[in-house]
């Protein structure tokens, strides 16, 4: 897919690392499934992984995780 950043470069699939930080607390997803950007570095994840992300964050931020790391897994 053609960047929606740059405009000039295509999309291929890679793994990220996310990081959270709400109220002190932060949250480390690594190996995020994302496409990335050849051009411009710029890093999409589907709606589906965003959603995934942002539960795993919100069960850890109700455990009261003051630090966390994960590999993410879908």
């Amino acid at each position: 897919m053609k960047c929606a950043i740059c405009r000039n470069g295509q999309t291929i699939e890679g793994h990220i690392t996310v990081v959270f930080e709400r109220d002190g607390a932060t949250l480390i997803f690594k190996n995020v499934p994302a496409n990335i950007c050849d051009n411009c570095g710029e890093e999409f994840v589907s709606a589906e992984t965003n959603r995934a992300l942002l539960e795993k964050a919100e069960e850890a931020a109700a455990r009261g995780v003051d630090l966390e790391l994960q590999r993410f897994a879908a």
